[in-house]
């Protein structure tokens, strides 16, 4: 009797340890996407979808913060997640920080209205040329027509989820690379939202009572308090802090290389 309700002990122990664990996956269904696409990068990403898709048929969320890669392993991904998409199972990716390049190309393989982006994040799309990793011209020469044929799938991509003009999509790409922030990305097509976090804009009202501080009871109000210095100038306090012609300069920062990445910026 005794080695019998042991037994039946046991068995009960490892049926709530499996409702955990199910219970626990179910939870969390999230993949990450970190850093440069390669061929470890995309061996992990997808084999973690294949395994979260072989559980159950529940959402997942894939985040994505990544300065490109090598277009073959970005479009193993982008395929991957499209092909769990027609399957029923909702994908959702969520940029944070960065989809440069093949990045941008991997987050259009989301469900519909499920390309998502936090506030603060920035979208990179540019020529596929770039995109391929071949170190030099010759060696682009030598590969001219899978090329030709890689430009075409990627632009019918970017077309295609846009709802851009293959023409536009092009004449964006062509000459520079091409970077929008949240709100334009949103405007232009390349994500359906913006996940909630931002701050509100204060109205002018708002600003004027900001800027007038009222000093507590028992301390004199400094009638002068938030007023610049006699003689020091907007322009002044820019440039003693380095940011005079800093405005509109973010595209240029992120200045990709052959691989789809941006270059690093050193401290000066």
């Amino acid at each position: 009797m005794n080695e019998l309700s042991e037994r039946l002990l046991a068995e009960l122990v490892d049926a709530v340890r499996a409702q955990l664990r199910s219970e626990q996956t179910d939870k969390l269904r999230d993949v990450y996407l970190i850093g440069d696409i390669e061929k470890d990068s995309a061996r992990s990403c997808i084999e973690r979808l294949r395994e979260l898709a072989a559980d159950n048929p529940l959402p997942i969320t894939v985040y994505l913060n990544s300065a490109g890669g090598n277009v073959t392993d970005g479009l193993a991904i982008h395929d991957s997640i499209r092909h769990l998409v027609s399957r029923g199972i909702e994908v959702t990716i969520v940029v944070q920080g960065m989809a440069y390049s093949m990045g941008s190309v991997v987050l259009q393989a989301a469900s519909e209205g499920k390309r998502l982006t936090f506030p603060h994040s920035w979208i990179m799309i540019h020529e596929p040329a770039k995109w391929a990793g071949w170190q030099s011209t010759t060696a682009a020469a030598q590969h001219l027509e899978r090329l030709k044929q890689m430009q075409d799938q990627i632009y019918r991509i970017m077309s295609l989820r846009s709802g851009k003009p293959l023409r536009q999509i092009i004449k964006d790409t062509k000459r520079n690379d091409f970077y929008l922030d949240a709100q334009k990305a949103l405007d232009y097509g390349l994500v359906d939202g913006i996940v909630g976090g931002e701050l509100v804009e204060p109205s002018p009202g708002d600003r004027r009572a900001a800027s007038q501080p009222t000093a507590p009871a028992h301390v004199d109000a400094n009638p002068n308090a938030g007023q610049p210095a006699p003689g020091v100038t907007e322009a002044a306090v820019a440039d003693s802090l380095g940011l005079v012609g800093q405005v509109g300069q973010v595209g240029q920062i992120g200045k990709s290389d052959q691989r789809g990445g941006p270059h690093k910026v050193r401290p000066a």
